[in-house]
């Protein structure tokens, strides 16, 4: 075993394990800083190979239309276009440093796979599996969605505020009294810094858990999604179970091929790392596991067959996803956020040229009650 190098700091110190690297060792900005990726996965293709059938594809479930997928490569699926990139400040953009970083996690996702598969056990198979977890929270868009409304609550709510003492800008003195209803696009920058937190909150989560590797023994594969990993209470029945519910007791359930999943839990110890493998040869228990990932799934649920088509139908209409209440109190202003599995939310788009504004003024233009002109 040797100490890998210090790219991710004293965090990142882990033994390789025989043919299993931390993704630690590899140099996150080792990648070649001209190429132009603008194609970006928000689920990574390596981990969806874990779902494929015997063709290489998976069944596609979109939430609008779930009663009829689509076998697909799952290259072609789980990306949009400059999903990562950033705007710089002295021109252009920057398109490639966030799929450098998960990169080199999704470079030792074969491998690790594969140890699991063997039953094995080691501190760099765990920092692994963790690693992933990490950024299938953080960066799905049901996580960045969720940071785009919060902050769309809050500027409404500045803006109501100024428009009531008369400190409204200029600029924005023409939707006084629409900024209930006006469309307001957030910055995508703001939803990717957000992640910084996501990682955070999410590493702290994992010090609450002990995990155990579950091996799917029946005929049924186990589920996935554009939002794979599911945190709540289970001492709540499924229709009482709010989303990232974490004030008590929690489980946390990540599906990591159709073969193999990842339950951790707050009764089990030790904390943060993989301590043991477990048969589940209950087929009642991988529907009841497959209906968990289906109500967490956002944009689209994923399947290697299509043997849990009632669930997926059952849980596509309602999403993970948040509400926001305002609380004022004289000049106090509290914004309340609750999870809640609700529809899927429809986020403004975020205006950041001419053209765009004036497109949206038309709209909205058109979109105002129409008046009739005086009679001469």
């Amino acid at each position: 075993m040797t100490k890998p190098p210090a790219y991710f700091g004293a965090w990142g110190n882990v033994p390789v394990d025989d043919d299993v690297r931390p993704f630690s060792i590899l140099n996150p900005e080792g990648g070649n800083a001209n190429r132009n990726n603008r194609r970006h996965h928000f689920i990574s293709a390596v981990y969806m190979d874990g779902f494929a059938d015997e063709r290489g594809r998976v069944q596609v479930y979109r939430c609008e239309a779930p009663e009829d997928p689509h076998p697909m490569n799952p290259r072609a699926i789980g990306f949009e276009r400059d999903y990562y990139s950033q705007k710089l400040p002295e021109g252009g953009q920057e398109n490639h440093r966030f799929e450098d970083l998960w990169n080199t996690i999704e470079t030792v996702w074969p491998e690790t796979i594969k140890a699991l598969a063997a039953r094995r056990l080691s501190p760099a198979i765990s920092f692994n599996v963790l690693g992933m977890q990490t950024i299938m929270r953080a960066r799905v868009p049901a996580t960045r969605d969720r940071h785009a409304l919060m902050i769309e609550a809050k500027l409404r709510s500045e803006h109501k505020i100024a428009e009531e003492i008369g400190a409204l800008p200029p600029e924005l003195v023409r939707y006084a009294g629409q900024f209930d209803t006006v469309p307001i696009g957030i910055n995508p920058h703001e939803t990717l810094l957000a992640m910084i937190g996501e990682f955070k909150e999410f590493g702290d989560l994992c010090f609450r858990l002990g995990f155990e590797v579950l091996h799917n023994k029946t005929d049924t594969p186990f589920l996935t999604s554009d939002n794979p990993v599911c945190t709540y209470n289970p001492s709540h029945s499924l229709h009482e179970r709010m989303p990232y519910d974490h004030s008590g007791e929690v489980e946390l359930v990540f599906p990591i091929t159709a073969r193999m999943l990842v339950r951790g839990t707050s009764k089990r110890g030790p904390t943060n790392m993989i301590s043991r493998h477990r048969n589940l040869s209950d087929a009642r228990k991988v529907r009841q596991l497959n209906r968990t990932i289906a109500q967490f799934s956002y944009r689209m649920t994923i399947s290697q067959d299509r043997s849990s088509d009632d669930l997926i139908r059952a849980h596509a209409a309602l999403v993970p996803t948040i509400t926001t209440e305002v609380r004022r109190r004289e000049k106090e202003v509290q914004i309340i956020c609750r999870n809640v599995f609700g529809p899927r939310p429809v986020l403004s788009q975020y205006i950041d040229t001419p053209e765009k504004a004036a497109r949206l003024e038309a709209k909205m233009a058109t979109a105002l009650p129409q008046t009739d002109p005086p009679s001469g």
